[in-house]
C-alpha cells in the first residue's frame, strides 16, 4: 500500500504530487501504519491522520514515528513514554529515555532501575534490568551488566559476551536494579504469631503483548523456580494454600506447596480472582482492563473508591479480608495467591500506602498476623493494627 509522503518543503503531505490537506506545519514526518504521521507546529508535536487532523488532544515536545502500532513521545518536562494508535499511553511509567518499537519490543531507561526492553503491552519483556541496552535485531539484543556487554535473546538468556557497540547513543546508564528474594519467609520466622495468612501476587509470568488475551499467560521458567524457592524458605510450620482459579495463580500455589515438600493441591477460590472479592461484573471489568493500563486503572480505583463493575473499594477490601481470615488456622501459614490489582487495592485501603511511584512485584505480598484476638497487617517492613 502506497502512503502519502512529505512534500518538497517538508511542511505537508502529498500523494501523486498533490497535497492531501490544506494545513501547513513547521515539519512533518512520514506516514506509518496505521496511517498516522508525526508533525510539529506552534502548538507542539503530535500525530495526524490522512485528513491532517490531530489524532488526540495532547501536545508534546517531540514525537516519534509509529511502529508496531505504538509511538514514543517526549513531554515538555523531558519524560518519555509510549502511546497507542488512539494516543492513549501504554503502561503507567515515565522513562528517562525510550526508543521506538522494533520486533515488538522497545528499549527504555527508567530512573533508579536502569535499562531494559518492554513489550507493546508496556511490560518488561524478560524481567531483568541492565546498565544499558540496545534494540532487538533478528531476535538478539546487546545489553551491559557489571562485566561488560553481552547478547541476549527475547527470554533474557545470555547467548554470548560481546564487544561494546560502536555507534553513539543518547544516554549512558549508571544504575542497575537487581531484585532481592521475598522477605516474607524471613518475617514469618522472626515474628511471634498464632496464625499467619500470606496474600501474595503470583510468580513471574509471560509478558502481556498488545492485542493478546492475558488470562492464559503462564509462569516463566524463572517464575517457577522462584515459587519453589519461596516454598522451601517457609520453614517447618504447617502450610495450606488457596489461589485465584487463573492458571498462573494455581500453578504458583502448587509450586509453593511443592517447595515446602507437600504433595497437596491448593484450593481455587474466586475471592482471589476470576472475578475476585472486588468485582461483581466480570464481563464489564475484563473489557475495562484490556483497554486501560492495569496500574492506571488500579490507582484510579484507589483514589476514587469506585470503578465500573467493582464494589466500592472499602467493601471489596472487607470482603477479601473476611475470606483471608477464614483461611487462617492455629500455628500454621495460609498462603493465598492473587493478582497485583487486588493486592494493591487491599494494602492501600488498609494502610494508606501510596503506589503511585511503586508497584507490587511478582511474589510480592503482605502478611496478616493473628496475635491472640488481634489482627495485624505487615507490608514493606511495617505492621498496621487492624
Amino acid at each position: 500500500m502506497d502512503l502519502p509522503v512529505p512534500g518538497p518543503d517538508g511542511t505537508y503531505h502529498e500523494f501523486s504530487g498533490a497535497p492531501i490537506y490544506e494545513k501547513r506545519f513547521k515539519i512533518v514526518g512520514p506516514f506509518r501504519f496505521p496511517g498516522l504521521a508525526a508533525v510539529f507546529d506552534e502548538s507542539g508535536a503530535y500525530h495526524i491522520d490522512f485528513s491532517g487532523s490531530p489524532v488526540y488532544e495532547e501536545r508534546y515536545s517531540w514525537v516519534g514515528d509509529y511502529a508496531d502500532d505504538c509511538a514514543v513521545v517526549k513531554t515538555a518536562g523531558g519524560d518519555y513514554y509510549h502511546i497507542n494508535e488512539e494516543g492513549k499511553r501504554i503502561g503507567h511509567n515515565n522513562y528517562l529515555y525510550a526508543e521506538e518499537f522494533s520486533e515488538g519490543t522497545a528499549v527504555i531507561y527508567r530512573r533508579n532501575y536502569g535499562a531494559t526492553h518492554i513489550t507493546t503491552g508496556g511490560e518488561m519483556l524478560y524481567g531483568d534490568w541492565y546498565f544499558d541496552a540496545r534494540g532487538f535485531r533478528n531476535g538478539e539484543a546487546l545489553v551491559r551488566d557489571e562485566e561488560g556487554w553481552l547478547v541476549i535473546d527475547t527470554t533474557g538468556q545470555e547467548i554470548r559476551r560481546a564487544d561494546p557497540p560502536d555507534e553513539e547513543y543518547p544516554v549512558s546508564g549508571t544504575v542497575r536494579f537487581i531484585g532481592e528474594e521475598s522477605p516474607i519467609p524471613i518475617i514469618l520466622k522472626m515474628t511471634e504469631w498464632d496464625a499467619a495468612v500470606v496474600l501474595v501476587r503470583h510468580a513471574e509470568r509471560e509478558p502481556f503483548i498488545k492485542g493478546e488475551p492475558g488470562s492464559q499467560k503462564k509462569l516463566t521458567t524463572r517464575g517457577e523456580r522462584a515459587a519453589l524457592t519461596f516454598g522451601e524458605r517457609l520453614g517447618a510450620r504447617s502450610v495450606k494454600a488457596s489461589a485465584s482459579p487463573m492458571f498462573r495463580c494455581m500453578h504458583t500455589a502448587e509450586l509453593i506447596l511443592a517447595g515446602r515438600g507437600l504433595d497437596e493441591k491448593p484450593e481455587a477460590n474466586d475471592s482471589l480472582g476470576e472475578p475476585g472479592a472486588y468485582i461483581f461484573d466480570d464481563e464489564l471489568t475484563r473489557g475495562f482492563y484490556v483497554k486501560n493500563p492495569t496500574k492506571t486503572v488500579t490507582l484510579q480505583y484507589i483514589r476514587t473508591g469506585t470503578l465500573p463493575g467493582h464494589y466500592p473499594i472499602r467493601e471489596g477490601t472487607e470482603r477479601l479480608l473476611a475470606f483471608l481470615k477464614s483461611t487462617a488456622f492455629q500455628d500454621g501459614i495460609s498462603v493465598c495467591v492473587t493478582h497485583d490489582v487486588f493486592l494493591a487495592a487491599f494494602v492501600s485501603t488498609l494502610t494508606g500506602y501510596d503506589f503511585t511511584d511503586d508497584w507490587t512485584g511478582f511474589l510480592d505480598g503482605c502478611i496478616l498476623f493473628r496475635k491472640k484476638e488481634t489482627w495485624y497487617l505487615w507490608w514493606r517492613g511495617k505492621e498496621t493494627k487492624l
